[in-house]
């Protein structure tokens, strides 16, 4: 019994073989284990572009009030002032922004600062309290979020240190935090208002605010 199974079970093998091989396919082999090399999948983010569209986000109709339209939330300031200080804004700047990965430079009025805590009431600097503030205040002003993933190295590669430290093009780029980025852009009829920032934990932060006028 046992020897008549045998010999059926190698004639089905034969059969479909066969067949494979007259309909242009390759018998069925055991899959070779994989070397390390082809089981590491890429951390690289692939950048894409093509689903952003400015000319898609809404206008505002919000009061922006007056430049740079956003503020810290209280017992934070810009740079230690108690008020902005002129010196951080100019009239015509650059700046290179987030978008979905990617590094787009803009141009136009600039303010760029730090974001540091006032400790006169014993309180640390708290990341969370920062951008839950900048987040609802943009939004109020209707902001739109583009960027929300990590910059790639070979973005930061491909613009280069010389434009965004040097030149001071990448103010509020941090190379240690590629991943945490924020950029808002607020658009109404005659100006776009670019927004971007970044908060460390438990120190202090940066942002930029570049209005680009239509």
């Amino acid at each position: 019994m046992k020897k008549s199974i045998l010999v059926i079970a190698i004639a089905l093998s034969t059969f479909s073989c066969k067949k494979a091989s007259e309909n242009g396919e390759t018998a069925p082999e055991k899959t070779a284990t994989q070397t390390p090399s082809e089981n590491i999948e890429t951390t690289e983010i692939k950048v894409d572009t093509a689903s952003f569209d400015i000319s898609k986000i809404k206008e505002s109709t919000a009061k922006l009030g007056e430049f740079p339209y956003v503020s810290p939330p209280e017992m934070y300031t810009y740079d230690y002032e108690k008020k902005i200080n002129p010196a951080s804004i100019k009239d015509v700047d650059k700046e290179y922004f987030a978008v979905n990965g990617k590094l787009l430079p803009v141009e136009g009025k600039s303010f760029k600062a730090r974001i540091e805590k006032d400790r006169s009431d014993g309180k640390r600097f708290n990341k969370l309290v920062v951008e839950k503030s900048y987040e609802a205040s943009i939004l109020a002003l209707g902001g739109v979020n583009v960027n929300n993933v990590s910059i790639p190295n070979s973005e930061i590669k491909r613009v280069g240190d010389k434009e965004l430290i040097d030149n001071k093009y990448g103010f509020s780029i941090d190379y240690n935090m590629l991943d945490d980025i924020k950029t808002y852009i607020i658009k109404t009829k005659d100006k776009q208002i670019w927004i971007q920032y970044n908060i460390m934990k438990d120190e202090s932060g940066s942002i930029t605010v570049l209005e680009k006028s239509l």
